[in-house]
């Protein structure tokens, strides 16, 4: 008798278990509901940050030039770069350097500075250098620029520069709209974007940014005080 008394403790034990790993059975689909709920809202606030991040307007200097250069073509000094908007690199260089560069020398009508393409980041990149070089349509390639390097990185290059963004920053900057967008949309320097890439592989680039002082070759973001130091160099070889 004890022990068919004990009987029902140990069914009514086990029916406890059993009623445990059944609530927690239960209580999974919750979690993961939850969970994935909480991975929805990261990455929508993540789209969300990325999409007004795209449409932040950047301060532009409103200065009209010519081509995708500065400083006078017939300067004894001549740099060339070949960079490509989705390039960190080229990014640095761009936003620090390159202004640094422009501030010291454009001033003095002895450099002479040309941005030119070469794409290794791909299809989105290639629209972004067309894009640029439709803005240098309308002498405002270096504010274009700026924009587009500022914006690089907040995304996926696809959405960063997808033609859609492409031709938003334009209406940013102020250009002409109609003669802009469809010369984003014609892929107009196509053919130009393509001819500067084999230019730079015929002159032995093989990454970004890549520039060519007079001939000498320098890789990468350097330093501001290498670059000067070799733009000095040249305009002392120069005489000048």
């Amino acid at each position: 008798m004890a022990k068919r008394s004990q009987m029902p403790k140990t069914s009514s034990s086990g029916s406890g278990k059993s009623g445990a790993a059944g609530g927690k059975r239960a209580g999974s689909p919750v979690v993961l509901w939850v969970v994935i709920g909480a991975v929805a809202v990261i990455v929508g606030g993540i789209i969300l940050l990325q999409v007004q991040s795209m449409n932040k307007p950047v301060a532009t200097s409103g200065r009209i030039t010519e081509g995708s250069g500065w400083g006078p073509v017939d300067a004894p000094v001549k740099i060339v770069e070949y960079s490509d908007f989705g390039c960190t690199y080229c990014r640095q260089f761009a936003l620090n350097q390159g202004k640094q560069l422009q501030q010291e020398y454009e001033k003095t009508g002895k450099v002479r500075f040309d941005s030119r393409s070469f794409i290794i980041e791909g299809p989105s990149t290639r629209d972004a250098a067309n894009a640029g070089y439709c803005a240098a349509e309308q002498g405002r390639f270096w504010d274009y620029s700026d924009v587009l390097y500022n914006k690089s990185g907040t995304g996926q290059p696809q959405v960063v520069f997808a033609k859609a963004a492409l031709k938003n920053y334009g209406a940013q900057v102020g250009l002409d709209t109609a003669k802009f967008n469809a010369c984003v949309d014609n892929g107009q320097y196509l053919p130009e974007v393509q001819s500067q890439h084999n230019e730079g592989t015929a002159r032995g680039v093989k990454a970004t940014p890549t520039f060519f002082i007079n001939g000498k070759k320098i890789e990468g973001a350097a330093p501001y005080a290498e670059f000067k130091a070799s733009v000095d160099a040249a305009l002392k070889t120069a005489g000048s």
